[in-house]
């Protein structure tokens, strides 16, 4: 660490002084007065015998260092993870302002009509279905208390289109599965099985209108949760979507304080990813 802090002052001192008031060098400061700190209360534990004789100074040093870092790591965690939040929910509501406005300065064409019809009309909004998005939720962030271990998921849709069978044909063809994971929990969720009374179609370009599926856990042998699990998604296009999960979904995920609530939904945001980026 001591010859690190030296190369780096050697290096400072051929050009000009490091910002003062600049974010590294605000942690380094923090840094440097939590090793001293910690350094200083083992040593006393050294001098009280809590510590064994062969803690020598050096040793005591790096474990200073161990522990600022995770001191450090536990406070600045956070807010790395926020920032990266931030930009996936800025996009997500920059598109959907956009999609906002072209619908309200949009002329009406009475020649149009709003169909469901689901053709691959739209080569872009099409493309989504062969990758998955990364989700991203400042919500469920906050109401978990800010977690540094906070994993969040992936969605992925899929188009199944059934074999031609004239004398049988689909109520739904093609039909669409989704799959969510979401921390250590998986679900999928088929349109087929909510029809006839609920279809669920991926739209053909981006709307402001959502559209909810109903999504279950593999490992129950095609039963439902007995808690509300169905997904509502608008589809925002330029890669972004919105998904609305279910409070009490959310609750037999994470656990922790969102137990006992209800009738409320926490949004993620999800990102397109192209399955060849990967």
């Amino acid at each position: 660490m001591a010859a690190l802090k030296s190369d780096a002052l050697a290096h400072g001192a051929k050009s000009s002084p490091p910002d003062a008031s600049s974010p590294l060098a605000r942690m380094m400061r923090e840094f440097e007065d939590l090793v001293k700190t910690f350094e200083e209360g083992l040593l006393r534990s050294l001098d009280d015998g809590q510590l064994e004789d062969h803690h020598g100074p050096e040793h005591v040093h790096r474990e200073a260092c161990r522990l600022a870092i995770s001191d450090l790591s536990s406070k600045y965690t956070p807010k790395y993870i926020r920032r990266s939040l931030n930009a996936a929910e800025s996009e997500g509501k920059r598109v959907e302002d956009q999609l906002q406005t072209l619908s309200l300065t949009a002329s009406p064409n009475p020649n149009d009509t709003d169909t469901d019809d689901d053709q691959d009309a739209d080569e872009h909004l099409g493309s989504l279905h062969n990758g998955y998005f990364r989700l991203y939720s400042s919500e469920l962030f906050d109401l978990l208390g800010e977690p540094t271990d906070l994993r969040f998921g992936t969605l992925r849709f899929h188009k199944n289109t059934p074999s031609p069978q004239p004398q049988a044909p689909s109520p739904q063809s093609p039909w669409v599965t989704v799959e969510l994971a979401l921390n250590d929990s998986f679900f999928v969720a088929d349109s087929m099985e909510t029809l006839p009374y609920h279809t669920f179609r991926l739209p053909t370009a981006p709307s402001l209108r959502n559209c909810g599926i109903l999504s279950r856990k593999p490992q129950d042998q095609g039963t439902f949760p007995d808690f509300d699990s169905w997904l509502l998604f608008t589809f925002l296009g330029n890669g972004c979507i919105k998904l609305e999960v279910p409070i009490e979904m959310c609750a037999d995920i994470y656990g922790g304080r969102l137990r006992g609530r209800e009738n409320e939904e926490v949004l993620f945001w999800g990102i397109f990813v192209d399955d060849d980026d990967e």
